[in-house]
């Protein structure tokens, strides 16, 4: 079993995680996934138990808003909202990514362009499963003022005047999305592209939560690794 595991991991690095790398070092070290970004912190509160984190207190999280391409202000674009939420014990944390997507059971399941960051609705395209059982798709809806076009500067003007909102819903496959906590984001933190925080949805996540299915959870891992090695970063 030790051997069957270990030539399927390799099979992933050469297949999967090796393309990501060649194409990150050839766009000059930037990320593959969504490598213009803006980082902002605010905080997160839950409102279930599916979780299995803390509900009802605020967490201190910090956030990367991106574009998939970066496209001319009224052009959409597939959009991102990329969270890092601390864990315990310290020094661990949760990347919770999602995308612009579809809001149907079929569609929720693919990156797809948003013509503005205020019409977009976000999913975590894979679902996740709370320990062992109860599997179900992270959403996050926009609330209140969203810029109206898609570029990152619009989105700096934005919290410069208002926080940023999210509500979150969990989804099955079959039942409809319902409340399950909210995203605030107050500051944005100037960084260059190149010292913005990396995420990893696989590998950081926290205990009782899983992605799923496992065999394209790991199909993610190497295509993420690829990418950070691309830039030069040998974490694992």
């Amino acid at each position: 079993m030790e051997l069957a595991e270990q030539t399927r991991k390799t099979v992933r690095t050469v297949l999967v995680g090796l393309p990501f790398r060649i194409a990150a070092a050839v766009r000059g070290g930037a990320r593959v996934f969504h490598p213009r970004g803006l980082v902002a912190t605010g905080h997160l509160e839950l409102h279930t138990r599916w979780w299995t984190l803390p509900t009802g207190t605020p967490i201190n999280v910090v956030a990367r808003l991106s574009g998939g391409v970066g496209t001319p202000s009224r052009v959409p674009d597939v959009l991102g909202l990329a969270l890092k939420i601390p864990l315990d014990p310290v020094e661990t944390e949760w990347d919770l990514l999602l995308a612009s997507s579809g809001t149907s059971a079929a569609t929720r399941v693919l990156p797809l362009p948003a013509a503005s960051w205020g019409a977009a609705r976000y999913s975590s395209l894979m679902p996740y499963s709370s320990n062992g059982a109860d599997t179900r798709w992270v959403l996050a809806v926009p609330v209140g003022p969203h810029p109206a076009s898609t570029p990152l500067d619009a989105l700096r003007e934005s919290i410069a005047v208002a926080p940023l909102r999210f509500r979150l819903e969990l989804v099955s496959m079959t039942g409809s999305p319902v409340p399950a906590g909210q995203v605030t984001l107050t500051q944005v933190r100037e960084l260059p592209d190149d010292e913005q925080p990396t995420f990893d949805p696989v590998l950081n996540c926290p205990p009782g939560l899983a992605m799923r299915p496992a065999w394209l959870a790991g199909v993610r891992v190497g295509a993420y690794r690829g990418s950070r090695r691309g830039r030069g970063d040998p974490s694992p």
